[in-house]
């Protein structure tokens, strides 16, 4: 009997311990299992959270617009402006395009990203410390005549133009002088605010053109690989040594840029705008001054702290760079020339694709509402913040 009762004994032990063991590998595997599901779902979140960021104008932009079917009456002259483009406008979800030298862009399958028009959330930006009020000028008194129009005038026109059509804002900026670095670094803060308003800030030189005034930012922004994750794009120069990092790398041109909000766009800028000062990056104070300046801190220093591909996008030469007439023939410039060879092509092709009438109607009306285009920020110091753009 005593045997009988320890053998029970023994064997009731053995199932508690069974049992405790079974119990505790539970409350692990539920333990697991909520980790991996909490993980899963951030990762949704995040997910959702870009695209329902992209579907939302920027919290901080009041009047952002999300479309050009806003319920708003139009501007006669605008209404009459996008009328006569409508017909000829590209389809966002349109996944080709041929170009007038031949050349059929496809946009790969897995890009479309953007299939609504970003409205007043895309900003078309201009900004120039040099602006003048003569004629002639972007800011210079009606009519714009063919006789007097200067070349940087015939590049912010083509932008303009550009955002009237497809309903994006536009700014034209008049950026202080910074004794401690040269004038192009501008750019760089001036980008940043007006992201703080806008979801998408979209920047040229003033002898960079848009090719197509039918084609939407948005299918670019397909065709290059721009989504959610994308911090900045910008296009390659001509691949020579004088446009190499000391790495071999050829450098992005910041003639043209395309930058996205986020906190994290916020933080490279920073960088990039206070990399001359040497506190991150000890070796970039001699840009400040040095040609390509801001140009050559990015591809030296910012860029190297990035995904490229994810967080930076690079716009092949061919597509966002250079001139068809240019001797590079890899750098042709199909959607966005830049002529720095030669910039009285920007009068010529500006005159290519419009009378001399509809370019004074055009200035006329960028002059009437000079208090919505343009903002003078020439009494503002360095480093700029909270500025309004």
């Amino acid at each position: 009997m005593a045997g009988l009762v320890a053998s029970v004994s023994g064997g009731w032990s053995g199932i508690v311990r069974r049992r405790r063991y079974w119990s505790m590998f539970g409350i692990f595997a539920i333990v697991l299992f909520f980790g991996y599901s909490l993980f899963i779902l951030s990762t949704e979140y995040d997910r959702v959270s870009k695209i329902i960021n992209y579907l939302k104008p920027n919290k901080n932009n009041a009047e952002a617009d999300n479309s050009n079917n806003s319920t708003e009456p139009l501007d006669p002259f605008l209404e009459q402006l996008r009328a006569k483009y409508k017909p000829s406008l590209h389809r966002i979800d349109n996944s080709t395009f041929v170009t007038v030298e031949g050349y059929t862009y496809k946009v790969n399958d897995t890009n479309h990203y953007f299939t609504e028009p970003l409205g007043k959330r895309l900003l078309i930006l201009d900004a120039d410390s040099r602006l003048e009020t003569e004629p002639g000028h972007m800011l210079g008194p009606p009519p714009l005549t063919h006789e007097d129009i200067k070349r940087g005038t015939a590049g912010m026109m083509n932008h303009f133009l550009y955002a009237m059509i497809h309903g994006y804002d536009y700014r034209l900026v008049k950026s202080p002088k910074d004794p401690n670095r040269h004038g192009t670094w501008s750019k760089v803060p001036l980008i940043r605010e007006a992201l703080k308003t806008h979801d998408f800030v979209v920047f040229l030189d003033s002898d960079a053109n848009f090719q197509y005034y039918n084609l939407p930012y948005e299918w670019l922004l397909n065709l290059w690989g721009v989504n959610g994750d994308t911090l900045a794009a910008m296009p390659e120069d001509p691949n020579s040594p004088v446009n190499q990092d000391s790495n071999g790398w050829v450098l992005w041109n910041t003639g043209f840029v395309t930058a996205q909000q986020s906190e994290r766009t916020q933080d490279m800028f920073n960088r990039w705008d206070n990399c001359p000062s040497g506190e991150r990056y000890k070796e970039c104070k001699h840009w400040a001054f040095d040609w390509a300046h801001e140009q050559a801190a990015f591809g030296a220093f910012v860029r190297y702290e990035y995904e490229i591909g994810k967080d930076l996008v690079s716009i092949s030469c061919m597509d966002g760079n250079g001139a068809r007439y240019i001797a590079d023939k890899k750098c042709g410039g199909v959607f966005v020339s830049h002529h720095w060879g030669d910039k009285d092509q920007t009068i010529k092709q500006l005159y290519n694709k419009l009378d001399g009438q509809s370019v004074e109607d055009l200035h006329r009306y960028f002059h009437d509402n000079q208090q919505t285009f343009y903002v003078n920020a020439e009494k503002h110091t360095y480093p700029i913040k909270d500025l309004t753009i």
